[in-house]
């Protein structure tokens, strides 16, 4: 009985090739973006549900722990390694079939191996007139992934918790459930609806450990015959609180009925992957004059903030007329606001690639990146741009697309996401707190604000630093840890949380940890799923005391 026969058993139900517990055969399942002495016991592919059925009926009858993953891609919060030392990865990428499309009613039914690229390919060949909300990540990244971690995306339904229903989830136990109405064969309404009598128990489901979620429903937005997007930038941090206020009575009037997003200069300088080794040793933070400099090299417009949306609108007119209400309202906070649309784009795109034919610097058609292969319609952006941006502290090129790896290339990150009330007054708190505590440590402060309801803007944060140079895992740790407990001292807390910080949350002021520990004992008695995933009532470090205050920034 235990791990040996557990081993034995694996190997006779998926053969050698797929249940594999050598070292070299863990090591990618290892290592992340971060200092991690995390070992898996081994890796487990499956390709169908009754396999994974059948691998937890031997998890728990040897008392062996397993992690699920979809496709690994969970880069600066974790990859691939499991939260419990010795687990074995069940691996559900080779799970990678869209199971169902209804292209009359916009819904999507996939199973955890499928990606953003593989969806958007499918749709395209469809001719569908629906899309998904695009992804920042790596478009190899999971549908099911990223929404089981409550990810968000850019569009209508940019909280794509919002926008799922119909879970196939295998619990712990080996037993299989539907939530909503798909527990009936006949019901024709489980892929349009979250609800049907009793609990609803979709929820329940993401950032836990209380089951693997084999299959899952996503509603698609439609693609506009008014299709909009715009762009403008900020020179500098004194007009932000008055565009976030301002935008969010664009939002709360639904005239910005999608998603949102302004990036700081940080964040541009890493999309572009070109650190400016020659003005810093990467040694500090760089100053405003220096990533000025720097962006001046690539950018025909250099702001402290640049910002983007979209206007899915119905007709010419309502764009036209919603256009006017944006102009209107961050006209005098913001500079170089440009808006794309039909059909001045392609008379634009028609001057672009003339005056390009005979420039002797080729450059890239901002109608393409900004409007025809928008994100907020699902296109996926390059791999080297998604995943560019952990190399930039790095003093090597970014590989090409077929070569990137993070983990391996030993790319420092880390990915914060603290939650942040849509009000200019507090994303300017939270935004110098993070400025503070990060360039206190010597790294870029890069920062994204995802405005993704009236109400709620998350603060996508990086940590970049390079893994191999002596004493930087340290020093970028001590940076995540300062300042997520500067973030909770001031009430912001995250929508997400990694392998990283994953122990690092205050004691909560009521029954919740009673409460979960409470389920999690009842679906799972011998405690062999995914272990320590989002587990909070295992305190790896001391619990933080939000009421102290913290060590000094150095």
């Amino acid at each position: 009985m235990g791990i040996k026969t557990a081993k034995r058993r694996w190997t006779a139900l998926l053969g050698i090739k797929n249940a594999r517990f050598s070292a070299t055969a863990r090591k990618p399942y290892e290592r992340t973006t971060f200092a991690t002495d995390v070992e898996a016991g081994g890796v487990l592919k499956v390709t169908t549900k009754q396999q994974l059925q059948q691998i937890i009926t031997i998890a728990n009858d040897e008392s062996v722990p397993i992690y699920p993953i979809s496709t690994g891609k969970n880069f600066g919060y974790g990859s691939k390694v499991p939260t419990h030392h010795g687990a074995i990865v069940v691996d559900l990428s080779g799970m990678n079939k869209i199971t169902r499309f209804d292209e009359v009613h916009g819904t999507l039914s996939v199973e955890p191996g499928v990606t953003f690229e593989q969806v958007h390919r499918f749709l395209t060949a469809q001719n569908s007139e629906f899309s998904i909300a695009g992804t920042g990540s790596t478009p190899t990244s999971s549908l099911i992934g990223n929404a089981l971690e409550r990810g968000i995306g850019k569009g209508l339904a940019s909280n794509r918790i919002d926008n799922i229903c119909h879970l196939e989830v295998i619990l712990a136990n080996g037993k299989c459930i539907h939530t909503g109405l798909g527990r009936f064969d006949n019901a024709k309404g489980k892929d349009m609806t979250k609800l049907g009598p009793g609990p609803l128990l979709d929820g329940l489901f993401t950032q836990s450990n209380l089951g693997v979620v084999t299959e899952m429903t996503f509603w698609l937005t439609p693609i506009p015959k008014a299709f909009t997007t715009f762009v403008y930038c900020l020179k500098d941090d004194s007009t932000l609180p008055q565009v976030i206020d301002a935008l969010r009575v664009l939002k709360q009037r639904d005239i910005l009925r999608s998603s949102t997003t302004l990036f700081n200069d940080h964040r541009i300088l890493g999309y572009m992957g070109k650190y400016p080794w020659d003005l810093c040793d990467g040694s500090r933070s760089l100053t405003d004059d220096e990533i000025k400099i720097a962006l001046q090299r690539s950018l025909p417009v250099v702001g402290k903030w640049y910002g983007d949306g979209a206007l899915f609108c119905h007709s010419r007119a309502q764009a036209k007329a919603d256009i006017k209400l944006i102009k209107d309202a961050l006209g005098g906070l913001v500079s170089n606001l440009i808006f794309f649309r039909e059909p001045y784009v392609s008379i634009a795109s028609k001057i672009l690639r003339f005056i390009n034919k005979f420039s002797r610097k080729p450059f890239v058609d901002p109608t393409e990146i900004y409007f025809r292969k928008s994100m907020y319609l699902g296109h996926p952006l390059p791999i080297t741009q998604t995943l560019g941006s952990t190399y930039i502290r790095k003093r090597i090129n970014v590989p090409a697309a077929s070569q990137i790896d993070p983990d391996k290339d030993k790319c420092g990150t880390y990915w914060m996401g603290p939650i942040v009330p849509f009000e200019g007054k507090d994303i300017e708190s939270a935004t110098q707190i993070i400025k503070e505590v990060i360039t206190g440590y010597g790294y870029e402060p890069a920062m994204t604000l995802q405005c993704i309801s009236a109400r709620q803007i998350d603060i996508i944060i990086s940590i970049s630093f390079d893994r191999e140079l002596d004493g930087e895992d340290a020093n970028a740790k001590a940076c995540h840890d300062t300042l997520l407990q500067k973030l909770y001292q001031a009430g912001y807390y995250p929508y997400r949380l990694g392998n990283q910080s994953q122990t690092r949350l205050p004691a909560p002021d009521d029954d919740y940890l009673q409460f979960v520990t409470t389920i999690k004992k009842a679906l799972d008695t011998n405690n062999i799923l995914a272990p320590g995933r989002y587990d909070f009532t295992a305190q790896a470090a001391p619990p933080i005391d939000v009421h102290k205050s913290n060590k000094a920034v150095p």
